[in-house]
């Protein structure tokens, strides 16, 4: 579903220009759910995250659209994501069937 502004139309330039190029991208923004005619805020949304994800190569890419003059805005929600995000250098993806596969996985890593 393209969004009827310019950001939409400019994440789907994005995503088709990737996608031509081998990468492995998608769209990443949820806020909630829509349950009948109603939305559902969700409160455990990652606040923040970037509205494009792409890999290829090893390499994570994460991608905030802004359309025309708009810009992250310091001291938001996407500007902490942005600062936590290239603070590790490494990435960790977790496949977890349970509680305990998390737990084993990041107390590993917070060694």
């Amino acid at each position: 579903m393209i969004r009827a502004n310019s950001e939409g139309v400019i994440q789907l330039q994005i995503l088709k220009y990737l996608r031509a190029c081998g990468f492995t991208a998608g769209k990443t923004k949820t806020v909630g759910i829509r349950r009948g005619k109603v939305f559902c805020f969700d409160p455990y949304t990652f606040r923040g995250k970037s509205d494009l994800e792409a890999f290829k190569d090893g390499v994570m890419y994460c991608i905030e659209v802004k359309a025309g003059k708009n810009k992250i805005k310091e001291g938001s929600d996407q500007a902490h994501y942005r600062d936590i995000f290239h603070k590790p250098p490494d990435r960790i993806f977790i496949e977890a069937h349970s509680l305990e596969d998390v737990i084993a996985k990041t107390q590993r890593s917070g060694e």
